[in-house]
């Protein structure tokens, strides 16, 4: 699977559009906290949005809302603060993140709902102003 992945994205595709699900024993995977160099938290380079104040907590950065992003873990991405994930490598509830105040909705709803005070931010979209531990 990687080297098709990496094969299509040789031939143009847009990493960001290329999926794949690994299935297997492979090193841990916590890409945006490991082996990463990290520029400092800001807001995304895109235009401001006008949704919901979504606060990272431990990043010091509170940004509003934007639909241009399908989820929070893209929009944390856009704005540099280091999240865990591995839900695009097929191991799931890696990315669940404590909730310090605030509501999300899901699209898609998860296989599997998180535990209470959390949020699965590959999915989650902001209800309401958003408070994060990250």
């Amino acid at each position: 699977m990687s080297a098709t992945r990496d094969a299509l994205v040789g031939l143009g595709l847009a990493p960001g559009r290329v999926h794949s699900e690994l299935f297997g024993a492979l090193p841990a995977i916590n890409p945006g906290i490991v082996d990463a160099v990290h520029a400092p938290p800001h807001p995304p380079a895109t235009p401001p949005g006008t949704g919901p104040r979504v606060t990272f907590a431990r990043s010091g950065l509170t940004v509003p809302w934007s639909a241009d992003y399908p989820n929070v873990l893209e929009f944390a991405e856009a704005c540099d603060v280091p999240t865990r994930w591995s839900c695009r490598s097929g191991v799931c509830q890696t990315c669940v993140t404590p909730v310090l105040s605030g509501e999300v909705g899901y699209e898609p709803d998860p296989l599997e709902d998180p535990p209470p005070g959390t949020a699965l931010v590959c999915c989650a979209r902001p209800r309401s102003d958003l408070v994060l531990d990250l």
